[in-house]
């Protein structure tokens, strides 16, 4: 309980320390397309990866790239920067950091429940709306399994800033998403649909056992005259430390009926 009440006075200290800043990141490891989840990475566990953005025209013109870098530490804390480079006539480029800790991680009854902050740092026009500053959020997030379906996600939170509409102060986002890993994809294919406040969105991406992802989003489903296609690539060694974890499994696992094989010969001496 002190941790969790000190993770959150250090989130709210943050709010209201850190001035000025810029729509969430794209296709976190810990969120869904463009709102976050209640989880978390785990400690040690890092992402990074660039997102580029395209207008929905006839030329796909591309509107803008967006790095960014996304780490766990101490299995309830995350934290992320990102860099966006606008393709306009000055190239502008805005810096971003965020913040999320989980309060409550998920076990039968009890969901993933997580606070956090995004935007801290530059000021971005409202056009990009899910870059708008210092923008505080609390997510729920649980799993089911459903018959057919089997595991699925439901992902519920509010927030401020870009994730209300522009005349109200608090708004509110919610998600689903769920996961298969067929035999020929040789990894994960996850599917989500997303509102983020103010537009409805939906993504796919295709993980892979490297660690590396691809996915492609559609921004503003609700308003076609807005929307934007995103494509992104990323990396993360999340995969890479499982592979690490089970080698090291099996070789504790080798040296132990080694030896259980070696003391049989000893027992049936005596």
């Amino acid at each position: 309980m002190f941790r969790h009440l000190f993770l959150l006075s250090l989130l709210l200290t943050l709010v209201f320390i850190i001035s000025g800043t810029a729509r969430c990141e794209i296709f976190t490891e810990s969120g869904l397309m463009d709102i976050p989840t209640g989880e978390v990475l785990e400690h040690g566990i890092f992402g990074a990866g660039v997102s580029a953005f395209f207008q929905s025209s006839s030329d796909f013109q591309r509107d803008a790239a967006a790095f960014r870098l996304n780490i766990g530490m101490f299995d309830r804390t995350e934290f992320g920067l990102s860099n966006l480079l606008l393709q306009d006539e000055s190239y502008s480029r805005y810096a971003f950091a965020h913040i999320k800790a989980q309060l409550l991680s998920e076990s039968e009854l009890i969901p993933n429940v997580s606070i956090g902050v995004e935007n801290l740092g530059d000021r971005i026009s409202d056009e990009w709306h899910t870059y708008q500053s210092k923008s505080v959020y609390l997510v729920v997030s649980k799993t089911f399994n459903l018959p057919l379906i089997h595991l699925i996600s439901g992902h519920f939170g509010i927030g401020n800033n870009r994730f209300a509409a522009a005349d109200q102060p608090v708004g509110f986002f919610a998600g689903v998403s769920t996961e298969v890993s067929p035999a020929f994809a040789r990894g994960d294919i996850g599917f989500n649909l997303e509102y983020d406040g103010t537009g409805l969105n939906a993504g796919i991406r295709h993980s892979v056992n490297s660690g590396l992802q691809i996915a492609l989003g559609v921004e503003t489903l609700n308003k076609p005259e807005e929307m934007r296609y995103i494509l992104s690539i990323s990396w993360s060694n999340a995969k890479m430390l499982e592979q690490i974890d089970g080698t090291k499994r099996l070789a504790k696992q080798a040296a132990k009926l080694a030896s259980e094989a070696k003391n049989q010969p000893e027992k049936r001496e005596e």
